[in-house]
């Protein structure tokens, strides 16, 4: 049986953090809207990343660690505070970007913002291992309900959401981009 490791991240893992959750986003589209390079997405990211208090935060992030590398990484946090850990984001994109009108999540929903996990390691259980541990954090936070969107151009990702009990319940923008919100009930 294959060691598979989840554990909470660490800052100094930003760089590989940032590569894995930016799989899970329309990365032409954010580039397209922002009017920037893939390298200066991920420098923002990763800068995002190490900082404390931010929505994609190595401290609301859980790493799959596999052959001696981070294999997967999923952000997750309270809904509520969705709009004051963005800020910094908006921030560094400025408040008339695209990003700065996205509203994700909201009060009342543990949410899951973006699950990545490196191409040499898919189907190995890595993804489900991140979810189990996010859903478990929200429980242990008292949190009733989990909710994340996804792609509506990725099936394959809406059925594994639904084989861990997610259901779907609305649609949601992303930069342009539709997705589906779904729930996952505790």
């Amino acid at each position: 049986m294959e060691n598979i490791i989840i554990r909470e991240a660490r800052e100094d893992e930003a760089p590989v953090i940032a590569e894995l959750l930016m799989i899970a986003w329309p990365v032409e589209d954010i580039m397209a809207s922002n009017g920037i390079s893939y390298e200066e997405l991920h420098e923002t990211v990763t800068a995002i990343v190490s900082l404390p208090a931010t929505i994609y935060s190595y401290e609301h992030t859980f790493v799959a660690e596999a052959d001696g590398r981070v294999a997967g990484a999923m952000c997750g946090y309270d809904g509520a505070d969705y709009q004051a850990l963005k800020q910094p984001i908006v921030d560094a994109l400025g408040e008339d970007s695209e990003f700065a009108r996205l509203q994700e999540t909201e009060a009342g929903e543990y949410y899951l913002d973006s699950v990545g996990v490196h191409p040499d390691f898919r189907g190995r259980g890595i993804g489900s291992k991140l979810f189990e541990a996010q859903i478990a954090r929200a429980a242990e936070q008292g949190h009733s309900r989990v909710g994340l969107i996804v792609d509506v151009d990725k099936p394959e990702a809406e059925a594994l959401y639904e084989r861990l009990g997610f259901r779907y319940l609305d649609d949601k923008d992303f930069f342009g981009h539709k997705m589906k919100h779904m729930i996952h009930i505790l």
